[in-house]
């Protein structure tokens, strides 16, 4: 049976690069409140020449103050703090003025003066990096924000500034090193990524085709924002991968749990791998549900779905028939695996409380073909049955002998548990 396969390049991620968003507070000390604990004063010569820039500040001539300060910027006489103020009022008047490009190095050299409290010294760092991503000169912001991540002083937004303007530049594996090592820090110690960091990521490790960093990061997405699109990108790419028939089957499942199967190939493949596995009953539902979701749009879509369930229905009413036969078999058998495709059966038809009974009764038996599956399927009835604690731990109650089945049942828990 040849299926066709959905194509990975679906994921669509939303990555929200702001351009020139950033807020900065920048302002200068007033001469009479320096930050450094020795108080430095400007020098005598220094007095009256800024007084007269002060003047004109405060009477918002800007024109007359950036001359006055050309004229201090040009006394030979100036003193390092002197040239420190001049800069804390360059820095201030250019950013009134709209000269964003020529205040910052007024800061830098702020900056590289020595005379900056320390809790100034990191505001006006970070807003070095800002300045740098508004004027969208990315290499320099990124080298600034990199400074204050260094120096252990970065918040979130910090490292959402390196990350975009890392990304921006098209520098990816600077966004995935940066990224994986920042997300793994803040899970580690309880704290939760904006999901605007994970999508950078996600995005990041797809145009590396690092599958597997952009899995974790889409993984990392639905456990703390479990939204259609974000459990869509992640299937999707999951669905992608090289899975035996029965992970894709079992992938379905939870995208038809999570409200994330829409297209009619997918719902036909679905119900065709839930004949082979021995769940006409799953298979039939499958089918109806596409056609009342409108997801068979073409005419080779449509007459595939009629056919199958038709397929379908004759299987599932011979297996209805021959229910009660097979319950007293499988009750009988001394391993398990009869027990759990009983299970699939009667929760096919609805009768999620038998069906309960039979996969528990299958795994307490053991000997069976997938043990993994037979804990995803004991978990999907428990949450039939709104006993999601319960289904949260059959879920975790995998072996890992099928790594693909295991890493479903994590995502079924993080399902459940939303």
């Amino acid at each position: 049976m040849k299926f066709m396969r959905t194509n990975s390049s679906a994921v669509v991620l939303a990555v929200a690069i702001a351009l020139g968003g950033a807020s900065v507070t920048l302002a200068p000390q007033v001469l009479a409140a320096t930050s450094t604990p020795a108080k430095p004063t400007v020098s005598k010569p220094m007095e009256k020449p800024f007084k007269a820039v002060q003047d004109a500040m405060n009477a918002k001539k800007w024109d007359e103050a950036l001359s006055r300060l050309k004229e201090v910027e040009a006394n030979p006489v100036r003193t390092p703090y002197d040239t420190f103020v001049m800069n804390q009022f360059f820095s201030f008047v250019y950013r009134q003025t709209g000269q964003t490009a020529l205040a910052i190095p007024a800061y830098e050299a702020q900056l590289e003066s020595g005379f900056l409290a320390q809790e100034d010294a990191e505001r006006i760092a970070k807003g070095v990096a800002q300045l740098y991503y508004q004027e969208k000169d990315y290499a320099k912001a990124a080298e600034a924000g990199q400074k204050v991540i260094a120096a252990g002083k970065a918040d979130d937004d910090m490292y959402t500034l390196v990350a975009q303007a890392l990304y921006l530049q098209k520098d990816f594996p600077a966004v995935g090193s940066l990224l994986k090592g920042y997300v793994a820090s803040q899970e580690a110690h309880g704290q939760t990524p904006k999901e605007t960091t994970l999508a950078l990521l996600t995005d990041a490790s797809l145009r590396l085709r690092d599958n597997a960093a952009a899995i974790s990061a889409l993984q990392s997405m639905v456990r703390y924002y479990p939204k259609e699109e974000n459990w869509s990108n992640l299937l999707t790419i999951l669905r992608g991968e090289n899975n035996t028939d029965i992970v894709t089957l079992n992938i379905y499942r939870l995208m038809r749990s999570t409200g994330t199967l829409k297209l009619g190939n997918d719902y036909n493949e679905m119900a065709q791998l839930a004949v082979k596995f021995g769940s006409p009953g799953e298979s039939v539902a499958v089918i109806q549900e596409g056609m009342a979701a409108g997801a068979f749009t073409s005419s080779a879509d449509k007459s595939a779905a009629e056919h199958q369930l038709q397929v379908s229905k004759g299987l599932a009413d011979a297996d209805r028939a021959s229910l009660a036969k097979f319950e007293a078999e499988a009750k009988a058998a001394k391993t398990g695996e009869a027990d759990v495709r009983l299970g699939q059966a009667l929760a096919s038809y609805d009768q999620h409380e038998k069906a309960l009974e039979a996969y528990q009764r299958g795994i307490a038996k053991g000997g069976l073909r997938n043990g993994d599956e037979a804990q995803i399927l004991l978990g999907i009835t428990l949450l039939h049955l709104g006993k999601k604690e319960e289904a949260v731990a059959a879920f975790g109650a995998t072996k890992g002998i099928d790594p693909k089945l295991a890493n479903l049942a994590r995502l079924w828990a993080v399902q459940a548990r939303h």
